[in-house]
């Protein structure tokens, strides 16, 4: 089983949209591909996100038929805000989001878990995002933007996953049709890093990147 974290640098960067593509080059490499999304905001309803990747996965993979919104998206909740805010005064229940997850591995051969927000969105008082990554056992997907100042954000993000001895790769998803991240950020990532991958390009060499990680 490998389990691989979605994550991005901020919100709203395009981490369902790479999940979503990540579950179709998987399934082109032959694996069962299964998602997670352990906590879901903004939910009024079914919750968004969860619902979309659900259903691109049942459609790679038939031994995900069974499976219920509810197991993928274990914990919701109504307010569009970090967990610790959205959660109010209620406990996150980590025992149900183990137990949600021990499930989920038994149908798929890589199950990719999205993150919901950035790696320092507050989950409870001693718990952050990026923690997820450690209590999955996972190899990590950073997901950058092409806007301005992506260049700040993706140094930050890899410095803190630096930090926390993760395994990750990062990718950059570009959402911009203006062209402006090939003049503004692109001669940057290009000077420091051997290859930017793009998600909109290169998924399948992502795809390959975190199976060899």
């Amino acid at each position: 089983m490998i389990n691989i974290y979605i994550t991005a640098t901020n919100t709203d960067i395009g981490e369902t949209y790479t999940t979503a593509k990540l579950i179709h080059a998987f399934a082109s490499l032959g694996y069962r591909v299964g998602v997670m999304k352990p906590i879901e905001t903004g939910v009024c309803g079914e919750p968004e996100d969860a619902t979309l990747l659900l259903n691109e996965a049942k459609k790679y993979n038939p031994d995900f038929a069974s499976i219920m919104i509810e197991d993928i998206s274990p914990i919701q909740f109504t307010l569009p805000a970090a967990p610790f805010v959205a959660k109010a005064e209620e406990k996150i229940d980590f025992e149900k989001l183990k137990n949600a997850h021990n499930k989920l591995t038994k149908y798929c051969d890589i199950l990719l878990i999205e993150s919901a927000g950035g790696l320092m969105t507050p989950v409870e008082d001693d718990f952050i995002m990026i923690d997820f990554a450690a209590f999955f056992k996972t190899k990590t997907l950073l997901i950058t933007d092409d806007q301005l100042g992506c260049i700040n954000n993706t140094l930050l993000n890899r410095e803190l996953l630096h930090t926390y001895n993760e395994k990750f790769i990062f990718c950059v998803n570009q959402k911009s049709s203006d062209g402006s991240f090939e003049t503004v950020s692109l001669p940057y990532f290009k000077a420091k890093f051997d290859k930017v991958l793009t998600v909109q390009k290169d998924i399948k060499e992502i795809a390959s990147n975190l199976l060899s990680l």
